[in-house]
């Protein structure tokens, strides 16, 4: 069956907020005959728009200057969505004692459901990717959707047996003091700056399953990711069992005159998808490879690390390293 990709991953700053969407979505159709499949990018000015105007809210009140408080993210919301004619947000009684995760869940179900699309499912096996990429995003001291580590949107689901192939998949990343309510104000509220695409993500009517994780850390003070999924009818999903092991990893190396020779021994419950590796930080000399040859000649006298990273394809990774001096 022919199918055109399209992707699109665009990154904001508002405030002590970061916020970043992305989605991959397969059409099915007939190609004309003889004629190449193009793929076709989306950017802030041709990205379909999650409503028939993308506008900013300010938030009232402004919960990431007043008390600080959930409850003022939800007033917040409350007042944005009595702009677009919605009624407040009916919450459980206890909706302040969830998690953050499970507070965004239910506000994402909400705004759907209030806006006559269907609710979506909580899916373990995307909740396990998001909670992994989130982890990553905090430890390695990065926000986007290509990690150094693991590569771009598309690479990680591909990387997945279990996710890759289907309809629609999509992607929002929020770094967030207030991770629960905060987060689903400024996809919903105040997203002009990426045209409205994590909105678009929330309200896309195909999708069918949400997986939200989060990490605390990093300078907003979490983040925390949402993946989004449909089937395709020929490919449907079918989840499985989350995967929350992640790989271990170990170096063997050989120097031979001005050159040291790396190897990976790398293991995992179910496979590894990647090794990256890196002298002294993340992003310095990157390779991605079973093996590394390093020329000693590039470095400057004194020691330092070669690291090597393992990721699977649920995101979970394992790391080792060697020390050398020159």
């Amino acid at each position: 069956m022919w199918r055109t990709r399209i992707t699109f991953c665009t990154t904001m700053l508002i405030f002590a907020c970061l916020f970043s969407s992305c989605v991959v979505q397969i059409k099915a159709g007939p190609p004309s005959p003889g004629t190449p499949i193009p793929a076709r990018t989306i950017t802030p000015g041709n990205r379909p728009s999650a409503s028939s105007a993308c506008v900013d809210i300010p938030p009232s009140p402004n919960y990431l200057t007043s008390i600080g408080r959930e409850q003022d993210a939800v007033a917040a919301i409350n007042n944005a969505r009595q702009q677009e004619h919605l009624p407040p947000l009916h919450l459980p009684g206890n909706f302040y004692t969830l998690p953050p995760t499970q507070q965004q869940f239910i506000i994402l179900n909400a705004e759907r459901t209030d806006r006559g699309l269907h609710a979506l499912q909580m899916d373990a096996n995307l909740a396990q990717m998001a909670q992994a990429y989130s982890k990553q995003m905090v430890d390695l001291n990065f926000f986007s959707h290509t990690s150094p580590i693991s590569g771009t949107f598309e690479d990680r689901v591909k990387s997945n047996p279990a996710i890759h192939g289907h309809f629609t998949v999509a992607e929002n990343l929020a770094g967030n003091p207030f991770p629960g309510a905060g987060a689903m104000y400024e996809y919903m509220y105040r997203d002009t700056v990426e045209a409205c695409g994590h909105r678009h993500n929330i309200l896309l009517p195909q999708l069918t399953l949400v997986g939200i994780g989060l990490t605390v850390g990093s300078k907003y003070g979490t983040i925390s990711v949402q993946e989004f999924l449909s089937s395709t009818p020929d490919n449907p999903y079918t989840g499985g069992t989350p995967d929350t092991v992640p790989p271990h990893i170990a170096i063997q190396k050989s120097l031979q005159v001005s050159s040291l020779l790396c190897q990976a021994m790398a293991t995992d419950n179910v496979g590894v998808v990647r090794i990256t590796w890196f002298v002294d930080s993340i992003g310095n000399n990157g390779h991605v490879g079973s093996s590394f040859t390093l020329d000693l000649r590039s470095l400057s006298s004194g020691q330092h690390t070669i690291l090597a990273y393992a990721v699977d394809g649920s995101q979970n990774y394992g790391m080792a390293q060697v020390r050398v001096t020159v």
